[in-house]
């Protein structure tokens, strides 16, 4: 099964009770996902940690805790499954010299991810199934994708 890598490149009100958390991959195909607001605000505090609000650690950061101090790494998150319209992740982590992998919400394994420093990838098929029948985004005037800082998903939708 093929990784595409992605990256996060925008989260953004979309409801009352949601957020959107956009990956693009470096084909530059979106993968959009609603989020509740304390992930979203979990990858915020990581990708913006300027404006995070102090506060004691989160359950993501008890985690990547939990990982680390029974001597794991995470190497890798990856999306790999989408099914009606949910999509399913998976942590995947080294420890005595194999890969554990452990199901979780990819709002939950990006926020992870972030703060651990591990990759984002999404399978091929998961890429392929969110983008059907969508065109890639184009950039806005004066925006080259190569340059864009894609750790800022707070900054104004191209």
């Amino acid at each position: 099964m093929a990784e595409v890598r992605v990256r996060v490149w925008r989260v953004e009100p979309h409801s009352l009770s949601h957020y959107l958390l956009v990956l693009l991959s470096d084909r530059r195909e979106v993968l959009p996902m609603a989020i509740g607001l304390c992930e979203a605000m979990a990858i915020r505090s990581v990708l913006r940690p300027e404006e995070a609000v102090p506060r004691l650690s989160a359950t993501h950061d008890l985690l990547g805790e939990f990982i680390s101090r029974l001597g794991g790494t995470l190497s890798k998150v990856v999306i790999d499954d989408l099914w009606n319209k949910v999509y399913f992740a998976k942590l995947h982590i080294a420890l005595n010299g194999e890969i554990v992998t452990v199901d979780s919400r990819p709002s939950d394994a990006v926020a992870i991810a972030l703060r651990m420093g591990a990759p984002l990838y999404a399978t091929d098929s998961v890429m392929t199934a969110a983008n059907e029948g969508e065109e890639p985004p184009e950039p806005s005037d004066g925006d080259d994708s190569s340059e864009r800082d894609f750790r800022d998903p707070w900054q104004e939708s191209v």
